[in-house]
């Protein structure tokens, strides 16, 4: 790839972290083209867009953002579900479909200007979308008196959890280490499976698609 088309990329990635409510970064290794195409499609529905990006070139776009954290887990092919909207709609998609599909391995987030690592970004998964929770909670006020209170209380709850999780890995520093299926053995591997899937994905950021398919390397 030509070094303009490169730089134009990662000022494009950059703007896009700029932006970003919620980011969730996940090892698509094992999943198909059609896979991926399924997975960038289930992302679009839950109002965000799925990258698949070298991790070369992420990094200067991460740097470039202010966002750090996040190097350690570039490690292997890396997909990005990136949303301007609604903070937990990446981590939400990303769990649905790896619970569905066995695949992605969810690795870290970055939400709130927290870095999560994968348990923090399940914790936030269980959340419900913004607009359910404000439905919810506009539900309660409309609700009888007797039940507004337990109704609440369930709605906070999970909400709080969620929050804590986030407010503790900041508080550590920005999540944990990248787990044991990172390992210097595995990340060769993966760079093989990574250079495998992102034909297409380059071919897309290459020569620009409509929004609704487009995908940065």
């Amino acid at each position: 790839m030509a070094t303009a088309t490169k730089v134009e990329l990662v000022a494009d990635l950059a703007e896009r972290f700029k932006g970003a409510q919620g980011v969730v970064l996940a090892d698509f290794t094992g999943l198909t083209v059609e896979k991926i195409t399924e997975l960038r499609r289930a992302c679009l529905k839950g109002e965000s867009k799925f990258y698949v990006v070298k991790n070369t070139l992420a990094k200067l776009a991460l740097k470039e953002a202010g966002i750090t954290g996040l190097d350690q887990y570039l490690e292997g092919p890396t997909g990005w579900a990136i949303t301007e909207v609604d903070a937990v709609a990446p981590a939400k998609v990303l769990s649905d479909f790896a619970k569905a599909n066995k695949l992605p391995r969810i690795k870290a987030g970055y939400i709130d200007g927290s870095v999560l690592d994968a348990a923090g970004v399940g914790a936030i998964a269980d959340l419900p979308p913004k607009p359910v929770l404000i439905a919810q909670i506009a539900g309660l006020i409309n609700a009888p008196v007797t039940g507004i209170a337990a109704g609440l209380n369930a709605v906070m709850q999970g909400l709080a959890v969620g929050l804590d999780e986030v407010r503790k890995q900041k508080e550590a520093g920005g999540g944990t280490t990248s787990s044991s299926n990172d390992s210097a053995g595995d990340a060769g591997a993966s760079s093989k499976a990574e250079d495998a899937a992102a034909p297409e994905e380059t071919k897309e950021a290459e020569a620009p698609a409509a929004p609704a398919e487009g995908a940065a390397e």
